[in-house]
């Protein structure tokens, strides 16, 4: 756990991801990154720089969801939860590749609950890998490179969004999840294992094993790009 909070005192201090007073929600999907996030964020406001606040909300898509274990998760650390039934899920069904879809979807009912609940910032579990591959994704896919910014303003809502984890590990994420047995509750997805993602994820996979080394300089490559941006 040390190594992961001193990834984010580190990501906030290197892009302002968090000021004295804010009130963050946390989007708590249920899967091992946001579930960490979260789990980190609690133990971080122990000791940061900044005083700050934490909720956490659900979006529940459409299907079969038990959001016990994580309420069970919140009340223990006397985090207020907030849960919000959609339909989402029958519009991604209609989409081939609904990936960005969803996330784009998901991303603004959250913004709309942080709003409602006088939250500024909206805290999502993005790690390394995930931008990693939202970046080579765009390239092959849209003939643009784009990735993941560790703080990002959504106007519409006046929500500012940020990603604590941005230059953390996969892999130690879910080793934080497994060593302190945290609670995760898969979201139903229509696609799940058979997208875009999965597939950039695999290449990755593959380039890392005939060029040893080479994700992690990519990931390096990308941290000092976002870090170079950030300077003023």
């Amino acid at each position: 756990m040390r190594r992961l909070l001193g990834k984010i005192r580190r990501a906030d201090a290197a892009y302002g991801l968090i000021a004295d007073g804010d009130k963050i929600a946390v989007g708590l999907s249920g899967g091992k990154d946001s579930v960490a996030l979260l789990a980190l964020l609690d133990v971080y406001r122990r000791f940061a720089p900044n005083s700050f606040t934490l909720q956490a909300f659900t979006v529940r898509l459409g299907e079969p969801f038990d959001p016990a274990p994580l309420a069970a998760f919140c009340k223990e650390r006397a985090i207020p939860y907030t849960v919000r039934d959609t339909d989402l899920l029958d519009t991604l069904r209609r989409e081939k590749n609904p990936c960005a879809l969803c996330a784009r979807l998901r991303r603004g009912v959250l913004s709309n609950m942080a709003a409602e609940a006088g939250c500024n910032k909206l805290a999502l579990g993005h790690h390394r890998d995930d931008a990693l591959e939202t970046y080579l994704m765009s390239a092959l896919s849209e003939g643009r490179f784009y990735s993941l910014a560790p703080k990002a303003q959504m106007e519409r809502a006046g929500i500012t969004v940020i990603r604590p984890l941005i230059d953390a590990r996969e892999e130690a994420v879910a080793d934080l999840c497994r060593r302190y047995a945290l609670p995760t509750v898969k979201n139903p997805c229509p696609v799940d294992g058979h997208t875009r993602r999965a597939e950039i994820k695999a290449l990755i996979r593959e380039m890392d094993g005939r060029f040893p080394g080479g994700k992690d300089n990519l990931c390096r490559a990308l941290q000092k790009s976002r870090e170079k941006e950030e300077t003023p």
